[in-house]
């Protein structure tokens, strides 16, 4: 499978999962470009986008960027453990301390924490746990002694204007082409956008209190955010100077 069947794949589940928690999505899809997907002889296309944290809620780093950045690490640091024969069998569980903005080298960091756990691990009859005197960029480091593979934990949180702003952007980012969704469906057809949030720490975000009030700005006919956390779903409320009058999709 190739990336954008894998893409497409992915766009497909959450458009099923978003439809079996009662978003009012018809059978029949039509995997499509521009919109994502099309039903009833076009008359209604939707379009698939991911709302997630941005880097405004993680000092100048968007979350998922830097998860994956602290996954590379230990990626190679493992790597290198275990590259020879004479390495010890170790189990190592990492916390990594906020970059707070601060750009830091990979292999740097990679070979840091191998020159830490080779020092320690000898010595470790079960497992043990490292909160002070590490290496920058560490908050906790966990080894034991034993098979298995190394893992790393992400944390941190959002607010209540996080999690407006990143609404604001997925919606913003898709609006400027519903002009070109509305070339390639039939004519006065209706075009909806699907938002959806995961439950990942560095990617997702929670319907918060309120947002029945809250109103924005986009020229979809309508907008849906579902959230796997809690399997969740609400209709995005449109500004009323957006409103336009278009036949329902029923």
């Amino acid at each position: 499978m190739n990336r954008n069947d894998e893409k497409k794949a992915s766009e497909t589940r959450v458009l099923t999962a978003a439809r079996d928690v009662g978003v009012p999505i018809p059978l029949g899809e039509v995997p499509s470009e521009e919109p994502d997907f099309t039903f009833s002889d076009r008359r209604l296309g939707i379009e698939v986008r991911e709302a997630i944290r941005l880097a405004s809620s993680n000092h100048g780093i968007v979350p998922a960027a830097e998860e994956a950045f602290h996954q590379d690490i230990l990626q190679i640091a493992e790597a290198a453990y275990f590259s020879t024969d004479r390495a010890k069998p170790a189990r190592v569980s990492v916390y990594f301390a906020p970059a707070r903005g601060v750009k830091r080298d990979k292999r740097e960091m990679a070979q840091t924490l191998l020159e830490f756990v080779r020092a320690k691990v000898d010595a470790i009859q079960t497992y043990a746990v490292f909160d002070r005197d590490l290496p920058e960029g560490f908050s906790y480091i966990v080894v034991a002694a034993e098979p298995g593979e190394w893992w790393t934990g992400e944390g941190g949180g959002v607010s209540l204007s996080d999690i407006w702003q990143s609404l604001e952007t997925a919606i913003s980012e898709k609006n400027k082409l519903v002009p070109k969704y509305r070339s390639n469906l039939a004519p006065d057809a209706q075009v909806w956008l699907l938002l959806y949030s995961t439950m990942s720490i560095s990617r997702g975000l929670h319907i918060p209190h309120g947002i029945e009030n809250r109103k924005f700005n986009f020229d979809f006919d309508r907008v849906f955010w579902f959230v796997s956390l809690g399997v969740r779903f609400v209709e995005i409320q449109k500004a009323e100077r957006n409103i336009q009058r278009r036949a329902s999709y029923s």
